[in-house]
């Protein structure tokens, strides 16, 4: 979008805006050109912001506080009191790419930030008979339930990662080795 049409879009928003009363709201009027100025103002900062977001690269120390905050940072079950800068910037960077949350790399990558390390998964799967019979030898809620066998010492809370980060559907039963 061009200048001149960003321009013309904050001026419509801003026409839309005045209270409905007794004023004439031509394009020749002191107060279409006072909308006009108003537009070019907001235009400009929305065309300054956007060049601000291409050009910067990192996160500014001044406003990873405000970073953390839109990202719903600190992450639950834990706290930034001992973490350093770039530790801080690092969880940012893995929130803001992280798609898909259902594979082993996502859990790997959870439970790291929280100092904990998966030595095995195991995800259970139902099976049938392979003789004549079509009953299954496990049940199908099996298929919801996952054991996860962590390295000792765990010393996060896993009751609250399952919680808030890991899929509601699944059980997770925890086996430390």
């Amino acid at each position: 979008m061009t200048f001149e049409e960003t321009t013309q879009l904050y001026a419509t928003v801003l026409r839309q805006l005045l209270p409905i009363g007794g004023y004439d709201t031509s394009p020749n009027t002191d107060l279409a050109k006072d909308i006009q100025g108003h537009a070019k103002a907001l235009a400009q900062c929305d065309l300054d912001a956007k060049r601000l977001l291409t050009v910067l690269e990192g996160i500014p120390p001044e406003l990873l506080n405000e970073y953390e905050k839109e990202y719903g940072l600190p992450l639950k079950c834990t706290t930034n009191v001992a973490k350093s800068y770039a530790e801080r910037i690092a969880v940012i960077q893995w929130i803001k790419n992280t798609k898909n949350v259902f594979n082993r790399t996502y859990l790997d990558q959870l439970l790291g930030i929280f100092g904990v390390t998966i030595v095995d998964l195991v995800r259970f799967v139902p099976f049938q008979c392979t003789q004549s019979c079509n009953q299954s030898l496990n049940t199908e809620q099996l298929r919801y339930k996952v054991t996860l066998k962590l390295r000792q010492p765990v010393q996060a809370d896993m009751a609250c990662i399952i919680k808030n980060y890991l899929p509601a559907f699944l059980r997770f039963d925890i086996i430390e080795v």
